[in-house]
């Protein structure tokens, strides 16, 4: 690789070059790109919330609307009114960054970055105990029928998609499997801990496919497989149920653990390539896996094996769920 800089490509000639002006004697500035790459998402983050709270806490305030005689139209009039609101939010958020970098030196994107998204990824994007509780998390709350990925997603998404976008860019650099930073990710989360969707439910379904002995059950499994294909387990999410079911419930929280950890160890070995490209939430799994890695076929068996793992786990218990639901028809 070669580095330049712009004086390499600017020849000063004529009048400036008789009085020594050269490419040193100008500066240049610019935004760095880090504001608008993963760096920057926390801050914007936290700068869309804190903004908007602030620009509501004046638009309520009617002191500092400007009104209008009734003669003017509606949607001009309601412009009026948020015109002093939305100049102070701009006045307070620029002050509170200027502050920032008076007081310590730093702008509020790497102050933020430092101070708050950094520790995070420390604490929480390199430790498999901290993901674990995650996805128990999110699994609980799919049990009382409330979405358990939206409710995380807000504190999931800043921390690991900003690990992926590195690896990405050291993987587009042509660094070698050794050189990527990061084990975990926002898509190796997806690609172990919610393929066939929360709960790694694709495995329930090959699971009663297999083994069940139920008609009701298999039908439910056999309208569910398309949509687990591509990572969607509403229908057996409520169509078994497992919302509120005590039963399966322990798998649906078991599982996913279980996958995370089987994936980080198959990543941390070096048996399945780490995870560098972001691939739709949708993608089927096994093809996931193959093109997440870059086009490497262990991406692919690794995500068989987790598949396999899944199966095992759900098996014991739908036999017992199903033992329960016999004792149920016999009473009834």
């Amino acid at each position: 690789s070669h580095g330049y800089t712009l004086g390499d490509f600017i020849n000063v000639t004529g009048e400036a070059a008789k009085h020594k002006i050269t490419a040193d004697s100008f500066t240049y500035s610019g935004i760095l790109s880090n504001y608008t790459a993963a760096t920057g998402l926390f801050t914007g983050l936290i700068v869309a919330i804190v903004g908007m709270e602030i620009y509501n806490m004046f638009r309520k305030n009617d002191s500092l609307k400007i009104k209008m005689p009734e003669q003017v139209p509606p949607g001009v009039a309601r412009a009026f009114e948020v015109l002093i609101p939305t100049c102070l939010t701009c006045i307070v958020i620029g002050a509170v960054g200027l502050v920032c970098q008076l007081a310590t030196g730093s702008e509020l994107n790497a102050f933020i970055f430092n101070m708050v998204q950094k520790p995070l990824q420390s604490l929480i994007g390199n430790n498999i105990f901290a993901v674990a509780i995650l996805y128990v998390i999110i699994s609980l709350f799919w049990c009382v029928g409330i979405h358990g990925n939206n409710m995380v997603a807000a504190v999931k998404e800043p921390i690991f998609r900003p690990l992926l976008y590195a690896n990405t860019a050291a993987y587009t650099a042509g660094a070698t499997q050794k050189d990527i930073p990061y084990v975990m990710n926002l898509t190796m989360l997806q690609m172990f801990g919610e393929f066939g969707g929360s709960g790694v439910t694709i495995g329930l379904v090959i699971a009663i496919l297999i083994f069940s002995k139920r008609e009701d059950n298999r039908t439910i499994a056999g309208i569910s497989i398309v949509p687990g294909l591509f990572n969607i387990n509403e229908t057996m999410t409520f169509g078994i149920p497992l919302v509120l079911n005590p039963i399966l419930d322990i798998p649906f929280i078991l599982a996913p653990v279980a996958t995370i950890v089987i994936g980080y160890i198959l990543v941390s070995s070096g048996f399945c390539p780490k995870i560098v490209l972001e691939v739709p939430w949708t993608m089927p799994p096994v093809i996931l896996g193959f093109l997440a890695t870059g086009g490497k076929p262990m991406g692919a068996v690794a995500q068989l094996i987790v598949l396999a793992a899944s199966t095992l786990i759900y098996i014991p218990f739908l036999i017992a769920y199903e033992k329960y639901q016999a004792k149920q028809s016999e009473a009834e």
